[in-house]
């Protein structure tokens, strides 16, 4: 046995003490960890939120099939990505993680991008060090305006970057999110008033297509 399968071995084995005996877990958790994308999907669906991120990082250390850590990783990122950094603890395997799941970019995405990321509460050096940019600068104004009542300096950081410094791009909840691992060369672009304006049409455009979405349900 491979230093690999045992690390795939272990986990499965230590996902079923964590998570009991729901049979749906155990064969969801086999197959994945066997290379299987449909079921690396859905056990990154069925796990508790708290224990998503710590599956990735064994899914990572046992080389899982590239294609169904892929599955399972975007998934968990998209929705739980606080646990996934928390599980990796540092940069570097973060880093690691994400070139063994060797995202592909759109086709036509260009060599230069502009990219936004808005906070509040953190000071601009703290700021510029987060994973999560959007290509969007009224999302990046949202997330700037979203908490700053009860933060405090809410900021809006633009930064001009390299196709090959993205890590993931994909919009899985409208966000238009970038992933990028290394800190970039940012500024500050614009002031309050401009980013609440920018939060305003966001927020306006974001309840239209909800508001679409629930007058085409059955």
């Amino acid at each position: 046995m491979s230093v690999y399968e045992f690390e795939r071995a272990y986990a499965v084995q230590e996902i079923l003490r964590v998570e009991g005996t729901n049979p749906a877990i155990a064969e969801s958790a086999q197959a994945a960890f066997d290379g299987d994308i449909e079921a690396a999907s859905s056990l990154s669906i069925v796990l508790e939120n708290h224990n998503r991120g710590t599956v990735a990082l064994m899914m990572w250390r046992g080389r899982v099939k590239r294609e169904a850590f892929r599955a399972y990783f975007s998934s968990v990122w998209d929705h739980d990505h606080r646990h996934v950094i928390r599980a990796a603890k540092t940069r570097r395997t973060l880093a690691a993680m994400f070139r063994y799941a060797d995202f592909p970019k759109p086709a036509d995405m260009p060599e230069r991008l502009t990219l936004w990321r808005g906070t509040s509460y953190l000071s601009q050096r703290d700021a510029v060090r987060g994973y999560s940019w959007t290509w969007d600068r009224d999302t990046a104004c949202w997330f700037a305006m979203r908490f700053a009542d009860l933060n405090g300096s809410p900021m809006v950081l633009r930064a001009e970057i390299n196709k090959a410094d993205v890590a993931l791009l994909h919009d899985g909840r409208s966000e238009r999110e970038a992933v990028l691992l290394r800190p970039p060369a940012a500024v500050v672009c614009g002031d309050v008033a401009d980013w609440q304006v920018a939060a305003c049409r966001y927020e306006a455009a974001k309840n239209a297509i909800s508001k679409s979405r629930a007058s085409c349900a059955p």
